[in-house]
């Protein structure tokens, strides 16, 4: 009879779950997934995450990793059915998880609304709340119709947009991102929209002469930034009185919290009269 080692043993016992079982304990490497765990009312399946993300602390759910490092002995210990990894996970760790036996899954930064609906689906299969991934997404859904319903009733061409993601240096939303479908889905056109690299300067912003500035909060910074673009009478933006600060939440959404930035969007940059 062929000997079955210690290590062959841990992994049949503790770290392998049962073939098309959800995942009853779960580690998240983003802060962006944890939230989505929470959204579909599965925090109690957590049992690690990173320093980053926010959770119920009646959970007791055990801190793995920064924004770089991840304990991977820890992550063992923790006996999990799966770990969920981003874009930004770095191979090297996601591989020695595997190599010890540890079930990965990969969700990349979503690029837009429908990108953020599948991952809530991926998780909501995982956890076993797939009817309730799909109701969120579907409500979701009906709230961006509203807004799309209103904006097509509204006159003139779309106000030009800078959405500022950081200070120093000076970021924006490009392309082919949620950001940028958040400007979008609100009916705006972003004035990054033919670049490359999210770095510019002030002065392409002031040539690009936008009709509205979003400033995510980045702390107290954006409110300071804030400040100083309403120094610059020359812009559109500063004239028509429509520069404001954004929530962080914005920067790692989950499908509601995509709807509501929408919503409010459309609302800054499409000021009732």
């Amino acid at each position: 009879m062929q000997k079955i080692t210690f290590s062959t043993l841990f992994l049949l016992l503790y770290l392998l779950p049962a073939s098309g079982q959800e995942a009853r304990r779960i580690v998240s490497l983003a802060a962006s997934i944890t939230k989505n765990i929470y959204l579909l009312g599965a925090g109690d399946r957590l049992a690690g995450c990173t320093r980053y993300c926010v959770t119920d602390p009646a959970d007791s759910v055990v801190v793995v990793a920064d924004a770089v490092n991840v304990n991977m002995e820890r992550v063992v210990l923790l006996r999990p059915d799966i770990v969920l990894v981003s874009g930004l996970t770095h191979p090297r760790i996601v591989s020695g998880l595997e190599r010890a036996g540890v079930k990965t899954r990969r969700l990349d930064l979503p690029r837009d609304f429908d990108e953020i609906c599948r991952q809530l689906d991926t998780l909501g299969a995982i956890t076993g709340n797939a009817r309730r991934a799909a109701e969120i997404n579907r409500a979701c859904r009906e709230r961006l119709a509203v807004v799309e319903e209103r904006l097509a009733g509204l006159p003139g061409a779309r106000p030009r947009v800078f959405f500022q993601l950081g200070a120093d240096p000076l970021f924006t939303a490009l392309p082919g991102t949620f950001m940028d479908d958040y400007i979008a889905r609100a009916g705006g056109e972003n004035i990054a929209a033919r670049l490359d690299n999210g770095i510019v300067s002030r002065e392409f912003v002031l040539v690009a002469a936008p009709d509205a500035i979003l400033v995510t909060a980045m702390g107290m910074t954006g409110d300071e930034q804030v400040r100083q673009w309403r120094k610059i009478a020359a812009l559109p933006a500063v004239r028509s009185g429509r520069v404001f600060v954004v929530d962080d939440s914005v920067c790692s959404p989950t499908p509601v919290t995509f709807a509501g930035v929408v919503e409010e969007i459309s609302r800054l940059i499409h000021p009732v009269p």
